[in-house]
């Protein structure tokens, strides 16, 4: 049903380990240089740019009978609609914020087993004091059929409860799913080249991991932005 991303998070997974190893020599460096803090600080804006709340893109995962999506938008603030969340065996085609298909899994207060499809495309607020988002009671357009979600993000890794209620019979089941992230050689080498940024003009530790957070999303356009903002890193 979905991508073959293992070749991806191959890619990710020693970019990551590139990356953190990275992150510890300059964080020495950091420690290492702080006596002349009081001088960087004069150059502390840089500290002030910080990674989106939550990590924006697509994020979903097939797994026990449950199928979802979801699209966090740029400013990791809320759920947008994307046509990269569209589904298949949920939606049957479009653009939607949260996707999700059960198929024959957990059961209903009768001990049967569950499958519905949810298929929502309006924007959903992310708390940022509980890193949370729910939608309760929306109707499938001409039935009878009531449908709500709820989601929690965790760093990497989000979880949740979707639900599907009609004629008095409520189905409920669990959904986990994680970020995709499309990591080729260009996003490669632009995070690279931010990384490099980063230690070339560190000041503290704190902008650093702030920094680091951003390259280690592997995200080309997400690096270049922040990249761009260091005219001091562009090349010679």
């Amino acid at each position: 049903m979905f991508r073959d991303l293992r070749w991806q998070r191959v890619v990710v997974g020693c970019l990551a380990v590139l990356f953190l190893g990275c992150g510890e020599s300059s964080g020495a460096a950091g420690v290492g240089g702080g006596g002349a803090g009081g001088v960087g600080g004069t150059g502390g804006a840089g500290g002030t740019v910080a990674p989106p709340p939550q990590v924006p893109g697509l994020w979903e995962a097939d797994a026990n009978g449950v199928s979802v999506c979801f699209f966090i938008g740029d400013d990791g603030l809320k759920l947008i609609s994307s046509a990269s969340c569209d589904l298949p065996s949920a939606s049957g085609g479009g653009a939607h914020s949260f996707d999700l298909g059960a198929d024959l899994v957990g059961t209903d207060e009768n001990g049967q087993r569950c499958s519905f499809v949810l298929a929502y495309t309006n924007d959903v607020t992310i708390d940022q004091e509980t890193n949370s988002f729910r939608v309760a009671g929306f109707q499938v357009p001409d039935s009878d059929v009531v449908l709500s979600f709820t989601g929690e993000l965790s760093g990497r890794t989000a979880s949740g409860v979707a639900g599907s209620e009609s004629a008095g019979s409520l189905c409920q089941v669990a959904w986990v799913a994680t970020p995709v992230t499309v990591c080729d050689d260009a996003a490669i080498q632009t995070c690279l080249a931010l990384q490099t940024c980063c230690e070339s003009i560190l000041l503290n530790p704190t902008f650093f991991q702030s920094c680091n957070s951003v390259v280690l999303q592997c995200n080309e356009a997400r690096c270049q932005e922040l990249l761009d903002g260091y005219p001091q890193c562009a090349p010679q």
